[in-house]
């Protein structure tokens, strides 16, 4: 098999060929399918991988993880696939990977928009989520984005004015300061994205609303908003394509326990809720989330927070219709959303989370400072060439003599340098696999018979769960009645005097649901719902004859266990 490494960000064809390979290769470990063709004829790829010896996809708990979102995102789409890469190609030398594999199913949707992530890492573009004219059919009038002067990247535009509101650092040339209101005599400028005006009247300069506004993360069916609310939204919930097809993925498979979508940047891992505050929600399910979160912050060096609580500056109009939010609040599936690669912790930004303030003008000018330290340190070069361009002269067809300078934002604070790459997707797989042993886990501990009389017996069944979560996962799938209680069934030829062949065994508390802890030098634990149940019937049926029970649930996977009478 080809080997496939992780010191660059894969276009569509190469994630497309690393797929391929896996599946031939591994047939017995990973299926492929597409579940939606977009307009520009890619397909949407979603893995669905396991040991298929051990039992289907849908007889498992299964983990669910996602990347790309967002087009310019692909650092995440590069852990997704990393995951994928990991899990097959280890299969059978590691032993939490086999073990994982021969008991669970994980899914992985690995680019959600290629076309959007193509135009990006094909061209200067940068983008929310797709290539696609939104909310304008046609340009809107002003200033719009392009690489003017044909090095590659979206950089910034400087022009000189008196009526200039920027000014350069005395610190460092390249870093751009707000003027003071008692500033005169000096050089000022005015300063925008490096671009083109569409319409221009040789005297105004307006950044224009963009060409390509749609936010596949703004278009889940929970807590949608309209444009004028929430941009990029979409006409209605689910409108785009690819969300449909994930959303319809969800659906088609139940047995999904917990989730983590992949997106950029920041260094941290938040969680659901995002529409109240983590003090209004279920607290079991909030403390949950911590103490998982505690496994990510120790794989990462990531903070894990609520992203109401720690983030939002606005808890009016705050932005909605997430991912997230639509599978915790609609489903039941605690899903993080991991914003990988951490530029201004790295850089020693102070109090980079939480943040419920807008930054002032004068903080940012100070981690910006930080920001550019740090680049010009480990950043030496990039494909585009140097990380941040001194300001340069350049003669642009509309405006006349510009400056154009700064960094190559996609690959410096959007995504981690290339260099930084396949550090930042190792440290993100090895929390996935475990917080993927977090499901809940079926086990029969014990299944005798007892004669009883002739031809009778008394046969009883010790049912457990040894997983972290219980077999409903969540409080609020509980509340949302999506929980699906486990079914228990005799199989064989007998006759029932006492309790039915098939029934109801209710849910299954996982060790996520005992309360204990230290109090003084003494360890207390407190009353807690069962993790094991006993099952008992009485049957007729012939000596020597194989018996068989069964346990199902569709987020627990099943046990079985036989005796003969």
């Amino acid at each position: 098999m080809k080997e496939f490494k992780f010191d660059h960000y894969y276009v569509y064809e190469e994630l497309t060929e690393l797929l391929n390979e896996l599946s031939n290769e591994f047939p017995g470990l990973i299926k492929v399918n597409s579940i939606c063709t977009t307009l520009e004829n890619r397909e949407v790829w979603a893995c669905e991988i396991t040991n298929y010896a051990t039992g289907d996809v849908l007889d498992k708990p299964a983990y669910y993880v996602d990347g790309n979102h967002h087009a310019g995102e692909v650092t995440g789409s590069m852990a997704a696939i990393h995951l994928i890469y990991t899990l097959v190609t280890k299969y059978g030398a590691d032993e939490k990977i086999t073990s994982l594999m021969d008991n669970n199913a994980v899914y992985v949707i690995p680019r959600i928009t290629p076309d959007g992530a193509q135009t990006y890492l094909t061209s200067f573009e940068k983008l929310r989520s797709v290539n696609r004219p939104y909310p304008f059919e046609k340009k809107a009038p002003g200033l719009h984005p392009t690489d003017v002067d044909g090095d590659g990247v979206i950089r910034m535009m400087r022009i000189e004015s008196p009526n200039g509101v920027w000014k350069p650092s005395p610190k460092d040339a390249r870093i751009m300061i707000k003027r003071m209101p008692s500033d005169f005599g000096g050089k000022y400028y005015n300063v925008y994205p490096e671009g083109l005006i569409e319409g221009f009247d040789g005297v105004n300069i307006q950044e224009a609303e963009g060409k390509w506004g749609l936010d596949f993360n703004r278009n889940y069916p929970l807590g949608w908003f309209p444009e004028n609310r929430q941009p990029g939204a979409g006409k209605y919930p689910l409108s785009n394509p690819e969300n449909k097809a994930v959303a319809d993925f969800v659906i088609a498979h139940p047995n999904i326990c917990s989730a983590v979508t992949y997106h950029t940047s920041g260094g941290c891992y938040i969680y659901p809720p995002g529409t109240m505050p983590e003090k209004n929600a279920d607290q079991r399910d909030m403390r949950m989330f911590k103490e998982i979160g505690e496994m990510a912050t120790e794989e990462t060096g990531y903070g894990c927070f609520n992203i109401f609580d720690a983030f939002l500056t606005d808890t009016v109009n705050y932005s909605s219709g997430a991912f997230d939010d639509w599978m915790y609040s609609t489903q039941g599936v605690p899903t993080y959303t991991a914003e990988l690669w951490d530029l201004e912790i790295r850089a020693g930004v102070p109090n980079v989370y939480p943040r419920t303030n807008p930054k002032t003008d004068r903080q940012n000018e100070e981690d910006m400072h930080l920001v550019y330290k740090w680049i010009d340190e480990n950043v030496p070069m990039l494909a585009s060439g140097k990380p941040i361009k001194d300001w340069t002269e350049f003669d642009h067809p509309q405006l006349g003599k510009v400056e154009i300078g700064g960094m190559d934002f996609k690959y410096t604070w959007q995504n981690c340098p290339p260099g930084y790459l396949e550090q930042e997707v190792e440290k993100n797989t090895a929390f996935c696999l475990r917080m993927a042993q977090t499901c809940p886990r079926l086990v029969i501990d014990e299944f005798k018979s007892e004669k009883i009389g002739e031809g009778v017996y008394k046969l009883t069944a010790k049912v457990s769960n040894i997983g972290y979560l219980p077999t409903f996962v969540t409080n609020e799938a509980k509340r949302l009645k999506v929980d699906k209680p486990l079914s228990i069934e005799l199989m064989g030829n007998i006759d029932m005097v006492m309790g039915e062949k098939q029934g109801s065994l209710g849910h299954l508390e996982g060790f996520s649901g005992v309360n204990s802890g230290y109090y003084w030098d003494n360890i207390g634990t407190k009353a807690h719902d069962p993790f094991t149940k006993v099952v008992t019937w009485v049957v007729k049926g012939n000596e020597g004859d194989e018996i068989a029970v069964a346990v199902k649930g569709p987020k627990a996977g099943n046990a079985k266990a036989t005796l003969m009478l």
